[in-house]
């Protein structure tokens, strides 16, 4: 069995992954207010102190998967909204074609 072994990431990705995920962060801030959500509402309907809220919204703590999922729940949006924004346009291989889909 042969093992592939991925280069590690370089500078330029990693800066772009903190650029993403600073957006994500952006764009939870901004539909919090849209809606009218206050830190304290968000932080109540996810079980955490204010002050934990806040370092979640301005990137002093992670944000964990099941976290993030909650956070998108609250807002009533899409995980993937949260990603790209709710304009982004989202194209699916070819897998998906209609002739791999199959009626029930």
């Amino acid at each position: 069995m042969r093992h592939i072994i991925a280069d590690p990431p370089t500078a330029i990705d990693m800066k772009t992954s903190k650029l993403l995920v600073e957006g994500i962060r952006e764009r939870i801030k901004i539909i919090r207010i849209e809606k009218g959500y206050s830190q304290d509402y968000m932080a109540d309907m996810l079980n955490i102190s204010q002050n934990a809220y806040h370092k979640l919204e301005k990137g002093h703590t992670r944000i964990h998967l099941e976290k993030f999922i909650d956070i998108a729940n609250v807002l009533e949006v899409e995980v993937s909204d949260l990603f790209n924004g709710p304009d982004h346009v989202y194209v699916f291989s070819s897998y998906y074609k209609k002739k791999h889909i199959r009626r029930l």
